[in-house]
């Protein structure tokens, strides 16, 4: 039976090997799939920014519009 000391003595040795064989390929896999991802993300950006620009725009323009209607009827705005 494995004690302790044999099984952290093992895992050690694991690690150490793992570290060696993979340390520069899991690095570069793992960049190669996440530029993909970062360009996805700044495109979604750029897309919200632009969509909010528009519906901003056009709610001020139909405040104003409404705003005319309301003083054109001398209505009072109700807040």
């Amino acid at each position: 039976m494995l004690t302790k000391n044999d099984v952290k003595t093992i895992g050690d040795l694991f690690d150490e090997k793992f570290d060696k064989k993979f340390d520069g390929k899991f690095e570069s896999a793992f960049k190669k799939h996440t530029t993909s991802i970062k360009e996805d993300i700044e495109q979604i950006r750029k897309d919200q920014k632009l969509i909010i620009k528009f519906f901003d725009r056009e709610y001020l323009n139909l405040r104003k519009r409404v705003e005319r209607i309301e003083s054109y009827l001398k209505l009072s705005a109700i807040n």
